[in-house]
């Protein structure tokens, strides 16, 4: 009976407790074998102490805590910031509000991702000097760029340059590697290389192939920039899309449900920004993101949940429409473009998940990748025989046309995945406005009259100036 109450409660409460003394003192009142009060007291301890090992082991096996931070590789530790206003969550009873949706945004675009600059990217993508392509411009960038005093700042400033700093390791080689052909040459050492002749018209003819591989590698990997750009720009449009459509055909006759809808389609960038990058690359799974937004634990644990979290938000705006199909919310026209746009949000994942999962063949890029090596191994050789210039201008020769080469082929590579140094972080910060504005600032009605000025459902607190276009 002991065992059976214990295995009953969860955990071990003063109920238990209180029902476990009772039925100790009545079976020790049927047993006559012993004295009454020694029975008493034996029952009553080997009771308690078995109600206290049950509960014991019912807390080890407990599972631990979520954690309650979300680190970000390249910034500081986030915590997840409590919601402004003090409002609680509307699981527990209180139904959601726009001002809870304000809030939520706002925690999101100013605490939990206030960064100005993406902080799970290398620092050498972010440049005070000259706007990179790691974020959405703005006027004030195009004004920057195309400034005639461009030159000087890229000249006086090519030491911070970022192409420089990936090729640094790979010039730093060569440059050691020329420096030991001179040596050798100028000792008159023997070693293997000092009988054999490499002219610079025999080197020439692997010039013409080392060049074309290497830029049609260049445009293969700027093509899939641009197609993996224009997919993750699609995402912006889509979620600003289905927002409207859900605050102008469903918000009105279902509040609740639009406000959820609002919330998953708030996340749906960030989803797939993770999911694109990795969570390693990520910092996590956004969970701190994810529980602000859903605070629903349903919500929030079908998502943690699910392998491709933006395909489950695909399967949430399905199963609404189904509902309001079901309760005849929605005209045929307007179920129609919903449909529609979630479609579009589902090729879009597709699209995006087709670029991650299919390079460049690899056998072409070691191809291209071993001619140039041996291009470059027997260049400084070919110049120092053909006797047409010094040791300083064979160095700079040599890394002149090593930087050329070793850059191009690293720019081909930082393209081939255009997920690591496309601007996602602030694309998302741009959806989660446009999500956001569809509902905080939803236009007057149409039957409005007199000289009343406009007034927003919620004064908008999550915007700022520092945003980019799109």
């Amino acid at each position: 009976r002991v065992s059976l109450i214990c295995r009953k409660r969860e955990r071990f409460s003063l109920s238990a407790f209180v029902l476990l003394c009772i039925s100790s003192w009545q079976i020790s009142v049927k047993i006559e074998e012993e004295p009454h009060s020694t029975m008493k007291f034996k029952t009553l301890l080997l009771s308690i102490s078995a109600a206290w090992l049950v509960s014991a082991e019912q807390h080890s096996t407990a599972p631990p805590p979520p954690p309650a931070t979300q680190p970000f590789r390249g910034g500081a530790v986030k915590t997840r910031a409590p919601r402004r206003g003090g409002g609680t969550f509307p699981s527990l009873g209180q139904a959601d509000s726009l001002a809870q949706f304000n809030a939520d945004v706002t925690t999101v675009l100013k605490d939990l991702r206030g960064n100005k600059n993406d902080p799970t990217m290398k620092r050498m993508f972010h440049s005070r000097l000259r706007p990179t392509f790691a974020v959405t411009w703005t006027h004030k960038m195009w004004e920057q760029n195309s400034s005639r005093w461009r030159f000087v700042v890229q000249f006086v400033f090519w030491y911070q340059s970022a192409l420089l700093k990936r090729v640094l390791p790979q010039l730093t080689a060569l440059l050691g590697w020329t420096a030991m052909v001179l040596y050798f040459f100028e000792t008159n050492k023997e070693w293997p290389l000092s009988n054999i002749k490499f002219p610079m018209t025999s080197l020439s003819l692997v010039s013409g192939f080392v060049a074309s591989l290497l830029a049609l590698r260049t445009n293969q990997g700027m093509s899939r920039l641009l197609e993996g750009r224009m997919a993750f720009g699609k995402v912006v449009l889509y979620t600003r899309d289905m927002a409207s459509m859900v605050s102008n055909f469903i918000y009105d006759k279902d509040p609740q449900l639009a406000l959820k809808l609002a919330r998953h389609l708030a996340t749906f960038s960030w989803l797939l920004k993770n999911f694109l990058r990795g969570t390693k690359a990520s910092g996590g799974k956004d969970e701190d993101l994810i529980r602000t937004m859903l605070p629903t634990p349903a919500d929030a644990d079908y998502i943690l949940r699910q392998r491709k979290m933006p395909v489950a938000v695909v399967m949430r705006l399905r199963q609404a429409l189904a509902h309001c199909t079901h309760k005849h919310l929605l005209s045929t026209a307007e179920e129609i473009a919903i449909d529609h746009t979630i479609s579009a949000m589902d090729l879009a994942i597709m699209t995006t998940e087709r670029i991650i999962a299919s390079p460049i063949p690899p056998l072409f890029t070691t191809h291209a990748g071993r001619l140039m090596c041996f291009y470059l191994l027997f260049l400084p050789l070919a110049l120092y025989g053909s006797g047409s210039m010094n040791k300083v201008g064979l160095f700079l020769t040599v890394g002149i046309v090593g930087y050329a080469m070793l850059g191009l082929d690293e720019l081909s590579h930082m393209m081939e995945q255009p997920f690591k140094v496309s601007p996602l972080f602030h694309l998302c910060k741009n959806s989660m406005n446009d999500v956001a504005d569809a509902f905080c600032l939803r236009p007057p009605a149409l039957d409005a009259r007199g000289n009343a000025p406009y007034v927003p459902a919620v004064e908008p607190t999550y915007h700022s100036d520092e945003e980019g276009f799109e």
